[in-house]
């Protein structure tokens, strides 16, 4: 970054000179202005843990454009498979700490990692050991002590230490990396860049620590060998990320970029004056400063004051003090007159709200977001054009979220062995816009257009809600057809009871093989009873046949048939088990 102090001609000629009046620019805020990237990033943090506000500013900014994900993917089962794993992963909660950072840090490192699993491997037999099903190693300066459990080996000493990758979707994590501990190593002409990560001396200590069982199983081991071989870790670009906000050309960042906070550092130096002092007076002049004194009468001579001592006087006071603290209600008796007295207590009227008002809406229109939109009061006939301007102030950030997911994809992809998918959001006007979702509507009503895009609107998958539609119509036409056949039953049967009201009859001696017109139900029960005893000694292939001749003829014999045949069967079962039994207790001994 370019150094303002080195214009000293810019700076500090205009003092030098009583003909002029002092450099307006030379001011308080620039002496605390960082000059380099550590120090932004330092101030980056500070200002988004001292200021509630500009923290929930940011997060609305970074959560307003997190619509619906589309998947366009040529295989069916993988583009399932990608919509199971980017659930697990918490895709909305991924992309909004990405976005959060990128607006507050200026830069966002995001590593989507596969998962390993550890084992021990013995130096003599060879024979690998799962580091997850043992707790009885030792750990210590970052080698692994174990005994063989091969019995012809039995080594016991220092083993190697092995990660394989998983593919278990289940271990994929996405990591955010601090700003300020990513090294970056860019070359300016051609924007070509080196990541590092620069291993903080609190972890590690904290994996370092000896026989500490938890670190030693799920730390990488290239963080280890970094650790001990005193070196920066390099991340692997093929599932690393960084995303970055736009800076001015003429600042040097070496391939990362400024925090939007510092173009509005005077800004918060200026809000935090405020607050310091509206601290200040919160602690001196919002409770008033109580005196109690001697009262003086306009009789000098026969003041009391004059002929008591003060200690005494004071003493009273005290306890007269006391006694109302312990009782607020209670009566009070002095023998002398008092004077009280209220100092202070106009803090109400010092504190500076509007200014701190009008320092915080500075910053706010600095990070391009409508006081209504941050206030939660946006009006409708308004809503239209403000957020048009705030979504083209930060049209660039749905743009690096379809990065961050295209960068899943591609992971999740190789990792598991996917075809290639296209990921992204759905653009929020879009998703928004109602008067252009009518106006879709309408011309997909008319068959103008395909009706993809109006599902496309809502974050619908054409081909699978055709799919899906075909299978309702499907489950539907099954359920009618089970209805239907229900009534015809119970019509059927209804006819066959009016009929034999009317007339009487013998029971098959309708028109039919299997007829009962005419008949009573006693008659449909008899014949049921006469047709189940010659179908019951029968095998199941022909009882089956004649059943669905039966039902083919008058399904409400059929009905009667196999409910005596379920009966007559349940009754053989009942009585071969009361004989199995009798024939038990005959062959006990002593039986008769």
């Amino acid at each position: 970054m370019a150094d303002p102090y080195s214009s000293p001609q810019n700076f500090f000629g205009a003092m030098e000179s009583q003909e002029r009046y002092p450099n307006p620019y030379y001011n308080i805020p620039l002496q605390y202005l960082p000059l380099n990237m550590d120090g932004m990033l330092w101030w980056a943090d500070h200002f988004l843990f001292r200021n509630g506000f500009y923290k929930s500013a940011l997060s609305r900014i970074a959560n307003y454009f997190i619509t619906s994900l589309v998947i366009k993917c040529e295989d069916e089962d993988a583009k399932k498979k990608y919509e199971e794993i980017l659930k697990k992963i918490s895709w909305k909660e991924q992309l909004g700490i990405g976005g959060l950072n990128l607006l507050a840090y200026g830069n966002a490192y995001i590593s989507t990692n596969p998962g390993f699993t550890r084992y021990l491997q013995c130096p003599k037999c060879l024979k690998v050991t799962n580091i997850n099903k043992i707790d009885d190693f030792q750990f210590k300066q970052g080698k692994y002590y174990y005994s063989c459990l091969n019995p012809r080996c039995k080594h016991t000493g220092e083993h190697d230490c092995v990660d394989k990758s998983s593919k278990d979707p289940n271990q994929i994590k996405v990591v955010h990396w601090p700003a300020r501990e990513v090294k970056v190593r860019s070359e300016d002409t051609t924007g070509q860049a080196e990541y590092y990560w620069d291993i903080p001396n609190s972890y590690i200590q904290k994996v370092t620590s000896k026989n500490n069982k938890f670190y030693a199983k799920v730390t990488p081991k290239v963080i280890y060998d970094c650790i001990y071989d005193k070196k920066m870790v390099a991340f692997n670009e093929r599932n690393f990320v960084h995303l970055k906000m736009p800076s001015p050309v003429s600042l040097r960042t070496d391939g990362r970029s400024i925090p939007p906070c510092i173009y509005m550092f005077e800004d918060f130096f200026m809000l935090q004056v405020l607050k310091r002092f509206n601290e200040a007076i919160c602690y001196e002049d919002i409770a008033p400063f109580r005196v109690v004194s001697m009262a003086s009468p306009s009789d000098g001579v026969s003041n009391p004051a004059l002929n008591m001592n003060g200690g005494f006087w004071k003493a009273a006071v005290d306890g007269m003090i006391q006694e109302h603290r312990k009782d607020p209600g209670a009566y009070h008796t002095f023998p002398y007159p008092l004077q009280y007295q209220q100092l202070g207590g106009e803090g109400k009227n010092l504190v500076p709200v509007e200014m701190m008002d009008k320092w915080k809406s500075d910053i706010l229109s600095a990070l391009n977001i409508p006081q209504e939109l941050y206030n939660m009061n946006l009006q409708t006939n308004t809503v239209g054009p403000a957020l048009r301007l705030f979504e083209n102030s930060w049209s660039m950030l749905p743009h690096y979220y379809n990065l961050l997911l295209a960068h899943f994809a591609d992971t999740i992809g190789s990792m598991l062995g996917l075809p290639e998918a296209e990921i992204s959001l759905i653009p929020v006007t879009f998703a928004d816009d109602m008067e252009r979702k009518s106006v879709v509507g309408q011309l997909v009503s008319t068959n103008s257009i395909a009706r993809s895009e109006l599902l496309g609107l809502y974050g619908f998958d054409f081909k699978d809600q055709i799919k899906k539609k075909m299978q309702e119509d499907k489950d539907q036409q099954e359920l009618q057809q089970e209805e239907q056949e229900k009534q015809q039953i119970e019509q059927s049967s209804e006819a066959d009871i009016f009929s034999a009201q009317q007339g009487g009859g013998q029971p098959g001696q309708g028109g039919g093989g299997y007829s009962t017109s005419g008949s009573s139900p006693q008659d449909v029960q008899q014949q049921a009873q006469e047709i189940a005893q010659q179908l019951m000694p029968m095998d199941g292939a022909g009882r089956r046949e004649k059943l669905q001749e039966i039902k083919g003829q008058n399904a409400t014999l059929y009905s009667s048939v196999k409910a005596t045949l379920e009966q007559m069967t349940s009754d053989a079962k009942s009585q071969g088990v009361q004989q199995a039994k009798q024939q038990g207790q005959q062959g006990q001994p002593g039986a008769q």
